[in-house]
């Protein structure tokens, strides 16, 4: 293969994945180019200072240490009256159950502001300014009268006069084990937290969407092509969309559903998230790694998610998490697997960078997520993993199809050598037909001539033409006995070259009469054989004896009680020698005499080879052969040789 044949080839599969990743890029950059970027600011003491900054044209993340009382619920009033105990200097909020936080912003006076993020896990009220404004589930200080509830919340600010405003939110959590942070969120105006909130919603709607339709396609082609692995792209993308929360929580969700289902769906998706991926990587290199390891993977991840229906929701982290440690052995085995295929091919196919590339896309997507999630309140409700599952999906989608295309161009190349085969077997076929054909005229001609001279002997009467008989069944054997060579060395693959050379037309012409009479007998035919000149022919004797017994052989069967001619004329202008076989016959069926040449065309029932050979040997002798007259009366086939002085 030259070089441009490879360039050829790599951009044939190279150019769509530039394609489509130039066109993700362009998707990302249109849709995360609508999302302000947020300025960071850090909460000091529970006092958050924003009287210098310039809310008007930024958006801050606002991040740090609220003021925190744990395991007790304080309202507005309970502050105001100084009825609080003091805030918990190094006290952990993930330790508690329940408890406050309190945060006091310095503003400008009468200035509008607005904050929005997920609320509190699980449950919370928020204060502003003594009066509630927010609240998610029903906070208590009990878990029998707790309910759990996690929504995306927009609260209005006003700094009044005093140019000051207090922010208050209880939590209680009772769901799992780490307690009632304070997640990040973000501040400025109402007007650029309305932008910011509709960007965050577009980027978290046409990716998880995006995800969904993928889901649906792949779980169309899976079922059309039956194959798994585009079973195992349909679930990537299926737990990838709903492992965005802004999607799953506000989006998808009821706003009656029990958060407590709702989580066990969130844990069971995050868990099956490690699962899909090794399935796929199974999937593409299926006979890469054991099936026995694979089951007992699954049984694993079957037995966690048995579990992560059944145990209370505190513990469902902890299996999550053993799940995640339990993936790396078998995400070992299989890496082990395909390395080892790699080096066996000693090449990396098209396909196998694409997957590749793939893969490094999604834990791209999947480690920034992990260092981010906590820092970030956007990769913590939103995550960072979509984008490289689009990548990944779309990479081992093409993968797929580089492989489908390959398996079809193989079925095709299959399918070729069997038509060929086929063709071959038809060929071998004629082959015995016109073997066969040839073998039985010499056996036809020793029954005539034998049955002829036996019954000269049963009746007494042995004439002077027996011993021309006899001769005449010797040369006819002689000539079977060659014919069976022929055969043996073309079988053997030693088959030689037919020689031609001077052959002269009165032997020939006395061969044929001397082979037909006997076949003629059956019929009540007579042979006639008319005198010919002196001339010589270039040929093979063999040959052109045969293309004269198949055209007396037709002709006796469409004769009867009647006579055939055989006869030769010299056509000098041409320098060939016309040969005729005449019968008076009832000649030949108008529709057919088109196709009498064609192998398998007969009006008598029989193999139609007789005249294919004919045609065939007149046209290796540089002859033609036609039909020059038919009808009632009778059937005149001719045919050409050319003179052997042409040769010379």
């Amino acid at each position: 293969m030259g070089f441009k044949d490879v360039v050829r080839k790599t951009a044939h599969w190279l150019l769509p994945v530039v394609v489509v990743a130039c066109s993700l890029l362009a998707l990302a950059a249109a849709f995360f180019g609508r999302t302000a970027s947020a300025k960071d600011i850090t909460v000091e003491n529970g006092v958050l200072d924003v009287r210098r900054l310039d809310v008007a044209s930024n958006i801050y993340a606002v991040d740090g240490q609220w003021e925190f009382y744990p395991g007790a619920l304080y309202d507005p009033a309970d502050f105001a009256a100084g009825a609080v105990g003091q805030p918990a200097q190094d006290a952990s909020p993930s330790d508690w159950s329940c408890g406050t936080h309190r945060l006091r912003i310095l503003a400008r006076p009468n200035q509008y502001y607005s904050i929005c993020g997920f609320s509190p896990d699980y449950a919370a009220r928020v204060f502003v300014n003594g009066v509630q404004a927010a609240e998610y589930g029903r906070v208590s200080e009990t878990e029998e009268s707790f309910v759990p509830r996690v929504g995306y919340m927009t609260v209005p600010l006003f700094s009044g006069t005093g140019g000051e405003i207090e922010l208050i939110v209880q939590y209680s959590n009772y769901v799992h084990n780490d307690g009632g942070h304070i997640p990040p969120f973000e501040l400025s105006t109402p007007q650029n937290i309305e932008e910011f909130k509709a960007a965050g919603d577009l980027v978290s709607l046409a990716l998880s969407g995006g995800l969904l339709l993928l889901a649906a396609y792949f779980l169309l082609s899976a079922a059309v092509r039956n194959k798994p692995s585009f079973l195992c792209l349909a679930l990537c993308c299926v737990l990838t969309a709903l492992r965005d929360q802004n999607f799953f929580v506000v989006h998808l969700l009821a706003p009656d559903a029990s958060w407590y289902l709702a989580y066990r769906a969130l844990i069971l998706i995050v868990m099956l998230m490690p699962v899909s991926i090794l399935l796929m990587l199974k999937c593409q290199y299926w006979k890469a790694s054991a099936q026995g390891p694979l089951w007992a993977y699954l049984g694993m991840a079957a037995a966690a998610g048995v579990l992560i229906c059944l145990l209370p929701t505190r513990e469902l982290v902890t299996v999550s998490t053993l799940v995640y440690y339990l993936s790396i052995p078998y995400l070992a085995y299989l890496a082990f697997g395909v390395a080892r295929v790699y080096l066996r091919r000693k090449k990396l196919e098209p396909a196998d960078v694409l997957v590749l590339l793939g893969f490094v896309l999604l834990l791209t997507g999947l480690a920034y997520e992990a260092l981010m999630t906590g820092r970030s309140a956007q990769i913590t409700r939103y995550g960072a993993a979509a984008c490289g599952m689009l990548g990944f999906v779309f990479l081992n989608a093409a993968a797929m199809s580089l492989r489908g295309q390959r398996q079809e161009a193989e079925l095709i190349a299959s399918r070729s050598r069997s038509e060929m085969l086929e063709k071959m077997n038809q060929l071998n076929m004629d082959f015995l037909h016109k073997v066969a054909h040839e073998l039985k005229t010499p056996l036809t001609v020793i029954s005539g001539y034998a049955q002829l001279t036996g019954m000269q002997l049963a009746a007494g009467r042995v004439t002077e033409e027996a011993p021309a008989n006899l001769k005449t069944i010797q040369q006819e054997a002689q000539r079977l006995a060659n014919m069976v060579t022929r055969l043996m060395e073309y079988s053997y693959g030693r088959k030689s070259e037919l020689s031609f050379g001077p052959v002269k037309a009165e032997e020939l012409l006395e061969s044929v009469g001397a082979i037909a009479v006997p076949m003629c007998v059956k019929n009540n035919n007579t042979v006639q054989v008319l005198p010919c000149g002196p001339w010589q022919v270039h040929g093979n004797f063999e040959m052109l004896l045969q293309i004269f017994i198949n055209l007396v052989v037709n002709a006796s069967k469409n004769t009867q009680n009647g006579q055939i001619t055989i006869s030769a004329e010299d056509v000098g202008q041409k320098n060939v020698v016309l040969f005729r076989v005449a019968d008076t016959g009832c000649g030949i069926d108008p529709a057919l005499l088109p196709h009498i040449f064609e192998q398998g065309v007969s009006s008598g029932g029989g193999s139609g080879l007789g005249l294919t050979i004919c045609r065939e040997a007149v046209e290796a002798h540089g002859g033609e052969i036609w039909v020059e007259r038919t009808g009632p009366g009778g059937t005149t086939m001719a045919f050409t040789v050319l003179k052997e002085a042409k040769r010379q």
